[in-house]
Parts: C-alpha cells; structure tokens; sequence
C-alpha cells in the first residue's frame, strides 16, 4: 500500500469511529437535583449617573514628564506641570578645589507631542524652571500635592524659556544654580542617594493660557534625554590640574516623574445630567455611578416578579456607553479615549482624593472599554463587580464601591509579556457621551445583565 493510501484510509477510519460516538443529550443530567431548574434571562437598567470632576489623582509616571496647557469652549483649561529627579550622568567624578564656574544651560527634549488641532504643532508656550525644596519621594502622590513651598520661589532659569514643541531646546541657568551642581563632592558622586538629599530635582511650570483663546499642547520630555551641562575652570595642585576648561553633565528626568495637572472642567459638574455625559482624563470630568443608587435599583429588580427574592447568577453584566457623533472625525480619532472603563476609588482615599484601580476583572474580560466604531459607544464588562453588589450587604456599600467612567491606559511589558492596565495619568484624552435623557432611548447608556437564576 502507498503512502497516499495509508493515510487515506486512516482517515476515512477514524471519519468512521467519530461518525459511530453515540451522542447521548442526557449525559450528566442525573448530577442536577430535579430540585432546581435553572432559567435565563436578560434585563436592562438605566444607570444613576452624575457627572463629577476627579479633583485630584494619582499623579506619578514613569515614563514622561508632562507639560503643556489645552484651551477648550466647552471643557474649559487644563493645565500639567512635571517634576523630577536631577542626577549625575557620571558616578566617579572629582570637580577639583574651588571650581570656577563658566556657563551653564539645561538641554530640555521634548521627544513628542499631543495636539487634537494641527494648527496648534507649533505654538509658543511660556515655561519656568524651579528648584524643588521638597525631595521627590516626600511630595504627595496626587496631582495637586505640590505647594508652593515644595519648590523655590527663584527660578532657576535666565529670561523667560520658551517651547515650540517637538525637538532640544537650550535654557541659561543662574549662576547660583550652576553653584551647587559645583558644589558635589566625591561621595555624592558614588552614592546618588547622598546627592538627592541635597540635589532634590526641577520642577517645570507652565504659564496658564487666556481662557479666551482655544487649543493648545502637551510636550512629552522623555526621561534621559534633557541634560544640564556646566563649564567651568577646574583646579586641582595634586592632580597637577591648573585653569582646565572642564565640563561637567547630569541628567534631568530619571526613574520617574511626578506630573501635576489642574482642569477647569468642573464647571460641567452635574448631579442630574440629561443629554450629554463627558469623560476627561487626568482630573477632569468624569461619569460617576454612586454603588449606593445602583444597590437600590439592583434591590428593587431582586424583589420585583422576574426575580422575586430568587438566587441570581450573573452570567455577564455589561455597561454601553455611547458617544456623540463626532463634528470632526480626524480631531475624534487623535483625542478620544482607547479605553474606556470602570475604576473604583481605594478606600484609604478620600472624598476629595481618588486613587483609581480599574475592577480587578479587567484581566479576564472580553470587553475593556474599547471603543466600537459602527454602534458609536463603548462597552465594559463588570460582570464580577455586578455579581459582589447583589451579593453585598447594603449596609457595607460605600462610596469606595462607586464607578467613575475614566480613559485606561493598557500597556505590555516585551520582556516578561505582562500587561498592564491602569488610570491613564499619562495623556490627555476626552470623550462626550450620550447622556440618560438623549431622545432616542437606545442611544442612553444602560446596564445589560444576563443573568440565571436557580428555581426551587
């Protein structure tokens, strides 16, 4: 027998041993108690939504320091600043007995931009430079946690900086700045920690722009890239080392970035919205569900005919959120929101103080809040979060249940192939949704269950 026929016939047999398996529908129907039968079912809620400024966030990164402004008619002004770390890019220098200084500058690179409007790629935009007084890790975790006594009321710069976006550009420092990056000993060299203690880091503000004109951009300086380089006249008589013009370099912007951004965005704050919901990253605007309204509504359906007081079994719950048709589809495309999903506050935050985790599901869920482009909306899978709050005593529900409706931020490490799902602090992005009352009730967010319940 051939090859070709070997194998043909071993398949037709095994067609024929398949073909021949008894398909018996009744397998494994005596393992359920003719007590129970289970039914399905689907239900639709309305959701309590508010629309609610964050107030403030987390605000570490690292990846970016952030700066820039975004003027807007309708979400008004938000404005990021960002503060580092300053270290030396060498770990063995020796600056010498009594340094002369000659010049010093700071290389700031912006290696990318964000700008919903292209006119806006080059505009210019005031900034200002100043010496933290507080050390990085001692400044709060939240957005607004900077004071002004955390940084010197001094700048470090000469004359008033200017950045056009993309690409290097070259600011003086003072003299009095340039000073103490002279003053760095040997030990300080060989242990950063000591020179951290001293060299505390930048802090780069941004004017804020006349509300009156629109648009604007934020400029990415990735970590690395900005350098401080001091000339000076180094001596030293036992080196042999006499007037030697002399260069030394560190680095601004290392480990990571405390970003600290301000929206005025709150003047959409609404507890009753009709028409319109709007969704702003960092701290702007946010939908905001309170776990106590959706409890009562959840309530309310478990006691009412359908359920009646039975055992319910979340097959999956889902929340759809639809957006406006956008005006200008090339702006929609550059500034809405890859993901859109549901964040719970930590407990130990505050009112005031959110620290957003996205449900802990969102590792095993099909639906993570991207956007569906022919419906025009998004969808989250909360499936779990709906499950623990029919299951939760009323009594426990508190604000550290409640949902805000906020842009995630996905992202996959290469080497261990983690990925990551977390609050986008890192980018602006804005969204505006239909609200609870838009006209066409199919077009309102909603709350879809698919449920089982088990039927004495």
């Amino acid at each position: 027998m051939s090859i070709r026929r070997f194998f043909a016939a071993a398949a037709f047999a095994l067609a024929c041993l398949a073909s021949c398996v008894e398909n018996d529908r009744a397998l494994g129907g005596g393992l359920i108690s003719e007590d129970f039968i289970l039914e399905t079912g689907t239900a639709t809620f309305s959701l309590p939504f508010t629309n609610r400024p964050s107030d403030s966030v987390q605000s570490s990164n690292s990846y970016h320091i952030l700066v820039g402004y975004m003027n807007d008619p309708v979400y008004g002004t938000t404005v990021c600043d960002g503060a580092s770390f300053v270290l030396p890019l060498s770990d063995t220098s020796d600056l010498g007995v009594s340094p002369k200084l000659i010049s010093a500058y700071i290389n700031l690179s912006i290696d990318s931009t964000y700008l919903p409007d292209a006119s806006q790629e080059g505009i210019p935009q005031n900034i200002t430079i100043y010496e933290l007084n507080t050390k990085m890790d001692s400044l709060g975790i939240f957005n607004n946690s900077i004071t002004e006594e955390d940084y010197s009321p001094v700048p470090v710069n000469k004359g008033t900086p200017v950045i056009y976006g993309d690409g290097n550009i070259r600011i003086e420092l003072t003299d009095e700045y340039a000073g103490k990056l002279l003053a760095t000993t040997v030990d300080e060299y060989q242990d950063f920690d000591l020179f951290r203690d001293r060299i505390k880091g930048l802090y780069i503000k941004v004017d804020t722009p006349p509300g009156h004109i629109t648009g604007g951009r934020f400029n990415y300086l990735q970590f690395g890239t900005s350098v401080i380089t001091v000339n000076f006249t180094m001596n030293d008589p036992e080196r042999g080392i006499i007037d030697r013009d002399t260069t030394e370099s560190f680095v601004f912007g290392y480990t990571y970035a405390k970003n600290y951004f301000r929206s005025t965005s709150g003047t959409l704050a609404n507890d009753d919205p009709d028409e319109t919901l709007y969704a702003e990253s960092l701290s702007g605007i946010k939908p905001h569900i309170s776990a106590r309204a959706l409890k009562d509504t959840l309530e309310k359906w478990l006691a009412g005919p359908d359920i009646n007081g039975r055992q319910v079994i979340v097959s999956r719950a889902c929340i759809d959120m639809p957006y406006k048709e956008p005006a200008d589809y090339e702006i929609f495309e550059t500034e809405h929101p890859e993901y859109l999903y549901a964040f719970t506050n930590t407990p130990w935050a505050t009112d005031s103080l959110h620290y957003y985790m996205p449900l802990p599901e969102i590792d095993g869920v099909a639906s993570k809040g991207t956007p569906n482009r022919s419906l025009m909306q998004y969808t989250m899978d909360v499936t779990s979060y709906i499950q623990n709050l029919i299951l939760a005593d009323p009594d426990s529900v508190d604000a550290s249940y409640d949902l805000w409706i906020a842009p995630m931020n996905v992202t996959t490490d290469d080497e261990t192939d983690m990925t990551y799902y977390m609050f986008d602090n890192r980018n602006y992005r804005r969204v505006t949704l239909e609200g609870p009352a838009v006209a066409e009730p199919e077009r309102r967010p909603r709350l879809t269950v698919t449920y089982g319940l088990m039927v004495p």
